[in-house]
């Protein structure tokens, strides 16, 4: 999954971290946008569309879940028994290897189409159906490079949808909306994950009709969301682009990278390596640990949507103050496990955790598109953003193996590990200057 699961900035304007005195220096995508020259601000934003992007959201993290969930790892282990774990982590790193180089390029090119369908219509439903015909093709792979060549194919072309459809929030989304529109979206990222994961799970006997269901899904989707939130046409002249160093040279841009970089890998730590953590702390074996760890991440989940939520509500002016908030009890939970090395331990962090962990996202995907450079680039910037969770979730594995085998194995110095980073993406975003301007709420 690419995360979701992004975003703006003034380049040169400074204001104090922590609020105090309001910044009133509007970032420059205000400035470039020609809604806001005629208008002051972003036309209202019907409410129907947070229900699309939750949708949306939804049907596209469910194929993260169920493929490279639960899909993908069964047909390697049908495949090769034998080399089933080191088949899966090479199909993968180079999934999200070449993942990792398409998407910012796919977010490019949605930014510069013009077409009567809009920018980002073309992207989504041509990346739905290009990503349903790989996946009715992958579910007739029987050899691990079959298998493999498949997931390598259907991961860039499900980026091809992620990445403009995170845009439509930069395009269509003011300020002042954007809490709430980034609560849903996020709340479709955690259910969508965990529903095909549970759906994957159920239906993991008969691979190609799962794989077919999926690919109907998919398509019905983002074709219903096309539909319903129709891409209206723009001219050539429509914003004002910048180059790509310029708009990076952007401190506070690197800055939200990087602390969101620092505490996904934190977390991607413990969470990577959950089922062998359950292992550890009841004793259980394999098939009843992997009972208890869905139950714990289902918990999780579960308490991701009540934050999600709650950030769509209490999430105004100032993004940083939340995200330092939630960044710190996340934290602070992790910690938990580390001295209360039992189920019960793992149950309060999942659930402490999971709350903070939607009012963080909530706060960190409106911050990101506040502060993104110009609204002609959304698509690029947002795709480069999004590496800030596709990366740190592909070396989270390397690096909590190399921590186990230097610790014998012991999961407590891995929490208190990821703690220490999350810790530190706090200190990071800390550091962020750029606020939202009262104007453009």
């Amino acid at each position: 999954m690419a995360g979701v699961f992004l975003p703006r900035m003034s380049l040169e304007f400074r204001c104090p971290p922590f609020g105090g005195q309001r910044c009133f220096s509007p970032p420059v995508s205000s400035r470039v946008s020609p809604t806001r020259r005629r208008s002051g601000r972003m036309p209202r934003v019907p409410r129907r569309l947070f229900w699309s992007l939750l949708g949306a959201s939804l049907a596209l993290n469910a194929m993260y879940g169920a493929v490279a969930g639960i899909l993908v790892p069964a047909q390697i282990a049908t495949a090769d028994p034998a080399g089933k774990e080191a088949a899966l982590a090479v199909t993968m790193t180079a999934s999200s290897a070449v993942t990792v180089v398409l998407r910012p390029v796919f977010g490019m090119l949605s930014d510069r189409t013009r077409s009567r369908f809009g920018r980002r219509t073309p992207y989504i439903v041509g990346g739905a159906i290009g990503a349903a015909i790989a996946l009715v093709a992958l579910g007739q792979a029987t050899s691990v490079v079959a298998i493999a060549i498949g997931w390598i194919v259907v991961q860039p072309l499900l980026n091809l949808i992620e990445g403009p459809l995170d845009a439509v929030m930069a395009d269509r989304v003011r300020p002042a909306s954007l809490p709430r529109a980034s609560a849903f979206y996020g709340a479709g990222i955690a259910i969508g994950v965990a529903g095909g994961t549970v759906v994957a799970g159920a239906t993991v006997s008969a691979v190609g009709a799962a794989y077919s269901g999926l690919a109907v899904v998919l398509v019905f989707a983002m074709v219903g969301f096309a539909l319903l939130e129709r891409d209206r046409p723009r001219g050539p002249a429509a914003s004002v682009s910048l180059p790509w160093r310029r708009a990076w040279a952007s401190r506070d841009l690197r800055l939200v990278f990087a602390a969101r970089f620092v505490l996904v890998l934190g977390h991607q730590l413990v969470l990577g390596y959950l089922l062998y953590v359950v292992m550890a702390f009841t004793s259980a074996p394999v098939d009843e640990a992997g009972g208890i760890s869905s139950r714990v991440i289902g918990l999780h989940i579960v308490c991701l949507v009540v934050g999600a939520a709650l950030g769509g509500v209490v999430v105004k002016g100032h993004r940083v103050r939340w995200i330092i908030a939630a960044s710190g009890v996340i934290g602070a939970a992790l910690i938990i496990p580390a001295v209360w090395s039992d189920l019960t331990g793992l149950t309060v962090y999942a659930a402490i955790a999971g709350v903070a962990r939607g009012v963080y996202l909530t706060a960190d995907l409106a911050l990101m598109i506040d502060l993104l450079p110009s609204r002609a680039d959304s698509g690029r910037d947002l795709g480069v953003l999004g590496l800030a969770t596709t990366l740190p979730q592909t070396l989270a594995p390397t690096i909590a193996g190399l921590v186990l085998v230097s610790t014998a194995n012991d999961y407590e110095v891995l929490f208190v590990l990821a703690s220490v980073l999350v810790f530190a993406s706090a200190g990071v975003i800390s550091r962020v200057r750029s606020s939202v301007p009262s104007s453009s709420r």
